[in-house]
């Protein structure tokens, strides 16, 4: 990271002491009442820490999976000059589906897919009124190597492994016998795996479904699970959607040389739709029982930080 002589905390609570900065070169905005007024960055450096320690099974009704309101979809990827870092690869397309990964305290991982060390990270669908919210499809509790999956997204059978499709049509509904499932074929457990179907037309059983695989990860795959991000199905969206996307950060991966990136892909955004979004430095938890935390700092910035959103 660069220059970290000049990072400041900017406490909100106890929890977010450790992942907010303030870079204090120019003075603070004070408001009317006394209180000093946040950038956008740091208001989004706050959120994202208060989703990911926010460990609710769904949003208040069942019917509403837990990662519509609370964790980090994020998103690795790598410098293309063929097309906006936010539009989809032709892989993707063609297969109709996009690999996030979702990020919560209660299920930790080390490192993105692929070792990517930057990428972009989306609002919660809850908090992004306004905006387009491509449809969350399913939820592979490890990596599933949904590159090789051809069907539904990316959500259908690994060639070759029958029954590695969705979860419920192979009887499988929580955390415990998608489990067993996994570990019967342990010569190719990650092609083996089903995913749990999460998508809206589930209604009531989205949300349990969406929280057993996250128990999965939890309650069984233990240092593996750190070791592996989990990867979510997002239904893949048309080319030049970049201002109204659910967009809500810029990341580079702590200690990596991913900042280069994202300063190029902050710049890119604001030129093609005018907006501008946070460059966030992400910290994945340093051991399986640590914490990830997200900074804002002034510094990694391409373009000037606008106020927070009301």
């Amino acid at each position: 990271m660069d220059n970290l002589k000049r990072l400041v905390l900017f406490s909100f609570t106890a929890v977010m002491a450790s992942c907010v900065s303030v870079d204090h070169t120019a003075p603070p905005v004070i408001q009317q009442d006394g209180s000093v007024q946040e950038n956008l960055g740091e208001q989004v450096a706050r959120h994202l820490t208060t989703r990911y320690n926010d460990t609710r099974a769904n949003c208040d009704t069942p019917s509403q999976p837990s990662f519509l309101c609370n964790g980090v979809m994020i998103r690795g990827t790598a410098s293309n000059p063929t097309y906006h870092v936010w539009e989809n690869s032709k892989e993707s397309k063609e297969k109709g589906g996009v690999s996030f990964a979702y990020l919560r305290s209660d299920t930790d991982f080390r490192n993105l897919p692929l070792n990517y060390t930057n990428g972009f990270i989306f609002k919660s669908y809850k908090h992004a009124e306004g905006k387009f919210r491509p449809e969350v499809l399913c939820s592979f509790p490890v990596d599933a190597w949904t590159a090789y999956r051809p069907s539904d997204g990316g959500c259908g059978e690994y060639p070759g492994y029958a029954g590695s499709g969705l979860c419920h049509l192979n009887g499988v509904t929580t955390a415990a016998q998608w489990w067993s499932r996994y570990n019967s074929h342990p010569s190719s457990r990650y092609a083996y795996q089903c995913g749990f179907d999460v998508r809206d037309a589930r209604n009531e059983l989205a949300g349990p479904a969406f929280a057993a695989s996250v128990e999965a990860r939890r309650n069984y795959l233990g240092a593996e699970g750190y070791g592996l991000n989990n990867e979510l199905i997002i239904k893949a969206w048309a080319d030049n959607l970049g201002g109204t996307l659910p967009l809500e950060a810029f990341f580079y991966v702590y200690g990596t040389g991913g900042l280069t990136d994202a300063r190029r892909n902050q710049t890119d955004l604001k030129n093609i739709n005018g907006i501008v979004i946070p460059i966030i430095s992400v910290r994945f938890a340093p051991t399986q029982t640590g914490v990830a935390t997200f900074y804002y700092i002034a510094s990694d910035q391409a373009e000037t930080m606008p106020p927070a959103e009301p």
